[in-house]
């Protein structure tokens, strides 16, 4: 690990269904950074298994100045658990991992280099996603780089790629962090962070690879069917509510997005890999 450090955390949650191996990797992908955050706020949601508490447990004896690990009784969700972590952050400025992902070795030396000259709120990056090993590529997911174009992409999906987001504590708090009653709680966290005058950004480069699994079906699942598109009204109604939607805007994203997620699921799992990236 570089002995370089930098006044920043990093945010993971944990749930008992993650592989201790990849939590690993994705660990040691952030203590192995050009600039290392001196703090890692890890989220155990809810009771994990004898291997997640084994590499737990290491780190956190190995690296006692920088892992600060908060336990919760129950699994109550990511959103949640995010806002239990961010209680005990003790950084201005704060980045997203999730717990089975692999952070390029130079991810916060660009991230926090952009959002600090230029001057910004909210920054993510590029995406790499992975089947088995990160040889394994399954797509490239672009998103936008400045302001302006990212919440005119706002207006039909979400600007970021959410386990690369850096951000500045203030905006957190400002909002009262994600809402625990919406999904997907990413998307809204940014909409309201853009309500309240927040600035973003994306930097151009591939700073995260994104584990989609073995199983490439049952990774997309999860965003298709009634329950998600059940969701999905309930967040576009909430938009409209607080005039992120116009009602034409709010008309149109109905009709284009919600028959897509009751659509065949081999049919939505083509269209998802070949236009959605």
């Amino acid at each position: 690990m570089s002995n370089k450090a930098f006044e920043f955390s990093v945010l993971m949650a944990v749930y008992n269904k993650e592989i201790p191996e990849f939590l690993e990797k994705s660990i040691e992908s952030l203590l192995n950074q050009t600039f290392v955050p001196n703090e890692i706020v890890l989220v155990k949601d809810g009771e994990l298994t004898e291997g997640l508490d084994s590499v737990i447990h290491y780190y956190e004896k190995k690296y006692p100045y920088i892992f600060n690990v908060v336990s919760l009784a129950k699994n109550k969700g990511l959103a949640n658990a995010l806002n239990e972590g961010m209680r005990v952050v003790r950084n201005s400025i704060v980045a997203r991992m999730d717990s089975d992902d692999i952070c390029f070795f130079n991810r916060f030396e660009i991230q926090m280099d952009y959002l600090i000259d230029n001057n910004l709120d909210i920054v993510g990056g590029q995406i790499i996603e992975f089947s088995k090993e990160i040889e394994d590529v399954i797509s490239i997911r672009q998103v936008p780089l400045f302001h302006k174009e990212i919440v005119e992409f706002m207006k039909f999906r979400s600007p970021f790629s959410h386990p690369t987001i850096m951000f500045k504590k203030e905006a957190f708090d400002a909002i009262n962090g994600y809402d625990t009653t919406i999904f997907p709680e990413d998307y809204d966290f940014f909409v309201r962070a853009y309500m309240a005058g927040f600035m973003f950004g994306n930097v151009k480069e591939n700073v995260l690879y994104f584990r989609l699994g073995e199983n490439l079906s049952e990774a997309i699942r999860r965003r298709w069917g009634i329950k998600y598109a059940i969701n999905e009204v309930k967040l576009y109604r909430k938009f409209l509510k607080i005039d992120f939607f116009t009602y034409i805007e709010f008309t149109k994203v109905l009709l284009f997005k919600i028959p897509l997620r009751v659509l065949p699921f081999k049919l939505y799992s083509y269209i998802y890999f070949k236009f959605s990236r």
